[in-house]
């Protein structure tokens, strides 16, 4: 059966919708709701099918146990989907800082 978005909003009012088995929730239930930029952020490297670019590349970076927990702990803070989606946000801001005031790197986030 499909709904529309304002049937599955309803539902969501109503406390009706409930997550699948196994999946994880990352957001609290009275949490403000994403923006466009949350979810640039969370979908950030995964590009539309439609889109025709290179596929992003893995970068492999080491971290304490404590870096880890707190990387995860903020990335829950700020709405974003996993440490990853941090990570590529921060990295994208230091990039374009170190880039200077006015020019705009290709793709940085």
């Amino acid at each position: 059966m499909s709904y529309t978005s304002e049937e599955l909003d309803a539902m969501a009012d109503r406390g009706e919708l409930k997550p699948a088995p196994g999946t994880a929730v990352y957001r609290d239930p009275g949490a403000p709701a994403l923006t466009d930029k949350d979810l640039m952020n969370i979908f950030a490297g995964r590009p539309r099918e439609e889109e025709r670019r290179p596929v992003n590349v893995e970068l492999r970076v080491k971290v304490t146990p404590a870096m880890k927990e707190a990387l995860k702990h903020i990335a829950r803070e700020e709405n974003l989907h996993n440490s990853s989606a941090l990570v590529r946000s921060v990295l994208a801001d230091f990039i374009q800082e170190r880039a200077g005031k006015g020019r705009r790197l290709a793709d940085s986030r």
